[in-house]
């Protein structure tokens, strides 16, 4: 009878703990960014953004994706350019013939420089939801 107080105390304090640090932000919560759904959809169209990290421009470029950078990251859209950056693809951006950051290919055309999303939009056909 004891050992069962004693568990059900124990599975209540670790359960309290565990609310107490989700309501805390301690562990983080899985939430979506504005424009997850965007950026699977520019994958699906094949689309690809190269970038370096290092670069002012890229940063700006990623910085319009808000919350939903690591998606972009993580999705395959993004493709890092600079050797010494996360996840590196040099070969990619070589064989892509990438020479200004940040780059889009788009349909199979080549656009250089910062695109907002509303030309995004244009250029892909996927669609941001309001």
């Amino acid at each position: 009878m004891r050992k069962t107080i004693f568990i059900i105390i124990a599975i209540a304090v670790v359960l309290a703990g565990f609310i107490f640090a989700l309501n805390m932000n301690i562990i983080p919560k899985n939430q979506n960014g504005p424009y997850d759904n965007f950026i699977i959809c520019l994958k699906a169209s094949g689309i690809k953004f190269y970038g370096d990290y290092t670069k002012l421009e890229s940063l700006r470029q990623m910085s319009l994706f808000d919350d939903s950078l690591s998606t972009l990251e993580n999705s395959g859209v993004y493709i890092e350019c600079n050797k010494y950056g996360p996840n590196p693809k040099v070969n990619k951006c070589q064989e892509a013939n990438v020479k200004m950051y940040p780059s889009w290919e788009i349909k199979e055309i080549k656009y250089e420089g910062i695109l907002g999303l509303n030309r995004l939009e244009e250029l892909s056909g996927c669609k941001r939801e309001n």
